[in-house]
């Protein structure tokens, strides 16, 4: 069976992902080119800087407590048939 719909919830986020990667396409300057195995990427490595830790546990934080929440309601929704 498919618990509350999981298999069309991941299958319509990673078309989108792939759709989204499509349009979006690579960034410029940041991979070297296929056909030279010697070329560097043109960006610095400094050049980005690192996500705030604080930001990335809230993120977390916030998806786990719906991730409990989608999980839970879906739970109490069940029924025998």
């Amino acid at each position: 069976f498919d618990f509350a719909g999981s298999g069309v919830i991941h299958l319509s986020g990673g078309v989108a992902a792939l759709v989204g990667a499509v349009i979006v396409k690579s960034r410029d300057g940041r991979f070297p080119a296929n056909d030279s195995p010697d070329a560097q990427p043109k960006a610095n490595e400094r050049d980005f800087t690192p996500n705030s830790h604080m930001l990335v546990t809230l993120g977390t934080f916030i998806l786990w407590f719906g991730w409990y929440g989608f999980n839970c309601g879906s739970n109490l929704a069940m029924t025998t048939g």
